[in-house]
């Protein structure tokens, strides 16, 4: 039986002695949620959870002067967010340098993935797995050097390809461990990746970026603190008696045998040239110029008519006066034809 009425409408039914009434403010709240799903469609979901974002939304950056920020690749799941964040490179060998962090906390259950990440500290094993992943067909050597940079101690392996470029595959977990991590506090984890070659960047380059990085993100929540309590400052620093100097870093030790760069061609000055000074030729005597004069009569020539010394007469190194020479007559001994007895 259905009763009408100004202002409500029942439907009553009886059945073994029970009666029932709907309200039709009920039955009309039912068939607007039926008649909105059918209006609406489903959403949209893409097969993959791995999504494009902008760089200002990166979880950590390069120290400035480091590789630019080409592109941020973002992926969910159920324990972590995962972001690859691709650098730019100028390396032969194919692959692309990237930055990788993988971040353990509160995800967003209803952006979370499916599938969940390993989180824990990387097993050696596993690490060579990573790297031929990574980096296939070069022969990294772990470093045997313990480091830390920030925000704690990590590892890398060097390599070089065969067409000469430099390789750096370094990792790094941070969290806080010990009396820092609490059962309410201090939780959760922070899973470093670097992958990054160059054709003209040395080992100590490549390195540098290990060190230089930042994370800028983090879960809004008091109980997410991976990195622990801040350290206290050095006591000597403020107090007498300890000086403090401004010390560099020390000398680096490389994994690989640095590459001997080519030797620049150094410019000396031009030495003058020295010239020998040939000595002067030595001077013929000077020829006679003009006739030849015949030898005077009687044959002699005009070396036998010089003049001698007289004999009788002293020489004239003997007294300190020279000694007068007369030479005889032309025709004096001689018999020639044309001399007068």
């Amino acid at each position: 039986m259905v009763f009408v009425g100004t202002r409500q409408i029942s439907i009553v039914h009886r059945q073994a002695g029970e009666v029932s009434c709907v309200s039709v403010g009920g039955v009309a709240l039912v068939l607007a949620v039926v008649l909105a799903s059918c209006a609406s469609p489903p959403p949209l979901t893409n097969s993959t959870d791995t999504s494009i974002v902008s760089s200002e939304a990166a979880f950590a950056y390069p120290a400035p002067g480091g590789p630019a920020v080409t592109t941020v690749l973002e992926k969910r799941f159920a324990n972590a967010t995962e972001q690859d964040i691709l650098l730019s490179t100028s390396a032969h060998m194919p692959g692309q340098n990237m930055l990788r962090i993988q971040m353990f906390g509160p995800v967003d259950a209803s952006r979370a993935g499916d599938s969940k990440l390993r989180d824990g500290y990387l097993p050696i094993g596993d690490v060579g797995s990573e790297m031929r992943q990574m980096l296939p067909g070069i022969r990294m050597q772990r470093s045997p050097f313990y480091v830390q940079n920030k925000y704690g101690p990590f590892g890398y392996a060097v390599g070089r390809s065969a067409s000469g470029d430099t390789c750096l595959y370094g990792w790094q977990r941070i969290t806080s461990t010990g009396s820092t991590q609490t059962l309410i506090g201090n939780k959760g984890s922070v899973q470093v990746r670097l992958r990054l070659c160059d054709q003209n960047a040395s080992e100590q380059h490549l390195l540098d970026v290990m060190y230089g990085y930042t994370i800028s993100a983090s879960f809004k929540t008091r109980n997410w603190n991976p990195y622990g309590q801040a350290p206290a400052p050095d006591e000597a620093i403020g107090k007498s008696g300890h000086p403090i100097f401004p010390l560099g870093a020390t000398q680096l030790g490389t994994v690989t045998t640095p590459q001997a760069s080519p030797a620049k061609p150094v410019r000396r000055p031009a030495r003058p040239r020295v010239v020998a000074e040939r000595a002067p030729a030595a001077q013929e005597p000077e020829q006679p110029i003009g006739p030849i004069v015949p030898a005077p009569p009687g044959g002699q020539s005009a070396d036998a008519l010089a003049p001698g010394p007289v004999p009788g007469t002293p020489a004239s190194g003997a007294s300190g006066t020279a000694a007068t020479i007369v030479p005889p007559p032309p025709c004096a001994h001689s018999d020639a034809p044309g001399c007068n007895p």
